[in-house]
């Protein structure tokens, strides 16, 4: 018997700035755009769809990958064809953003996501590999929705989800944030009676959504990035979930179809010159095989690293910038944004400090965890295979880690105020809400104001 594991998690690229000669570079390697759009996941991907076949404006997309897709993971077995999405797996309506999906240049099919029947929640200790049992209480599967549809209402009742869906345009001043948003979670839950929503939203938000300390310790304003209000209707049946017909990774081969040679995979930003009247970056290929086979990262065919003559970096020159990846100091190094207080997200992921736990430690502890299960009989015997992870796939850090007191203090308002600035625009999962749908809504507010004076 051969246990596979899907699992994922976080990288960064880390390039340094400087200056730019564009005598340096041949003709032909040199990129004019109206909007350079760095990152390819769902907010990348969707922004340059809708700015080249709505707007008109031209783009290109620096993608480090060889597909677009970002947190999209989508594995095919081998052996039984069976689709696995073990990346972004389902979608939930937000507004009017299901309309892209049925975009003639995109029309790809959705149905309804039915659960699996005879699906068993088991609680195990990791340590010990023991499934816990009489010293342990699991959570009332009941009382649960109960408590998400009453945070929900309380939510909405305020205004709090207008301030902080699909991103946090419509939050308060510092000073004037609601108190109730910036308590932990466990005492938010706690003064309103609904703790019974917690053991819901602790493996929804993985575990809170990049931290590193205890969870009912992490303010709420961040928790609510990872589980908005629009998300909590799914818990208590007001809004359904759907899934791509085929896969995720269809969806994003439309999109890399339709964007064709405007999109620079294996890829990354090297340096960077920003201004109020444009941009020009130096961009550095891998030069593997830029093409695409539609079926996923894991599935994908090996690229041909033979290496041509020619040069590797080329040099984008475009008006804007559309910057579609997590904020991290890592990688906005090429971007020359940080300054000694700038505004910077958290570097944790599920719980553990992110840089001091790479994928293959990851995996090890993936690993270990299994065997020690296996050994105690919680899980069935292997027979002598070995744990194999078929896929893996980076999904970068998440979450904001500030204190309640710098949102007192204005972090936010100096957060969104980037927008603009120097020709440089921000967008995805690191600051509007951490689900595709939402982030195409952020993004349809977001485009209106790039084109202006384009």
């Amino acid at each position: 018997m051969r246990t596979t594991a899907l699992l994922a998690a976080g990288a960064i690229s880390v390039a340094s700035a400087g200056r730019i000669t564009r005598s340096d570079f041949h003709r032909e390697d040199i990129i004019y755009k109206d909007v350079a759009i760095i990152g390819g996941g769902a907010s990348g991907a969707h922004a340059a769809v809708r700015l080249t076949q709505d707007y008109g404006k031209s783009v290109v997309v620096v993608e480090r990958e060889p597909i677009l897709g970002g947190h999209v993971d989508t594995y095919i077995d081998k052996t039984t064809g069976n689709i696995h999405d073990y990346g972004i797996a389902l979608y939930f309506p937000y507004e009017d953003s299901f309309d892209f999906f049925s975009r003639p240049d995109i029309n790809v099919t959705l149905s309804p996501w039915v659960p699996a029947g005879g699906n068993e929640i088991r609680y195990v200790d990791f340590t010990s590999g023991q499934e816990l049992t009489s010293a342990f209480q699991s959570p009332d599967g009941a009382a649960g929705p109960i408590a998400i549809k009453k945070f929900h209402d309380l939510m909405t009742a305020n205004g709090w989800d207008n301030m902080t869906q699909p991103g946090y345009w419509g939050l308060p001043a510092g000073k004037d944030i609601p108190e109730d948003l910036l308590l932990p979670i466990g005492e938010f839950a706690k003064k309103h009676g609904i703790e019974a929503m917690l053991s819901s939203m602790y493996p929804s938000t993985g575990g809170g959504v990049g931290s590193r300390g205890n969870f009912e310790d992490i303010l709420t304003l961040s928790i609510i990035k990872a589980f908005p209000t629009a998300w909590s209707k799914v818990f208590f049946g007001e809004v359904s979930m759907f899934k791509v017909d085929g896969g995720n990774q269809v969806l994003y081969d439309k999109i890399s179809t339709i964007l064709g040679k405007d999109v620079l995979y294996n890829s990354q930003v090297v340096d960077s010159q920003r201004s109020n009247s444009g941009i020009e970056l130096v961009v550095d290929s891998a030069r593997l095989d830029n093409r695409k086979d539609g079926l996923s990262k894991s599935m994908r065919r090996k690229p041909n690293r033979k290496r041509e003559d020619k040069p590797t970096k080329k040099l984008i020159i475009a008006k804007k910038l559309l910057l579609a990846i997590p904020p991290t100091r890592e990688n906005l190094a090429p971007f020359d944004l940080l300054a000694p207080n700038s505004p910077l997200f958290s570097l944790g992921s599920s719980g553990t400090n992110y840089t001091d736990f790479p994928p293959s430690e990851a995996k090890e502890v993936a690993r270990k965890a299994i065997q020690k299960m296996v050994e105690v009989g919680t899980l069935p015997d292997l027979e002598g295979e070995e744990v194999e992870f078929v896929a893996w796939s980076d999904h970068g850090p998440g979450g904001f880690g500030v204190s309640a007191q710098e949102l007192r203090e204005g972090w936010m308002e100096d957060m969104y105020a980037l927008q603009g600035k120097r020709s440089t625009w921000f967008t995805g999962n690191g600051i509007a809400a951490d689900f595709t749908t939402m982030l195409w809504k952020f993004n349809d507010v977001l485009l209106d104001k790039i084109v202006e004076g384009l």
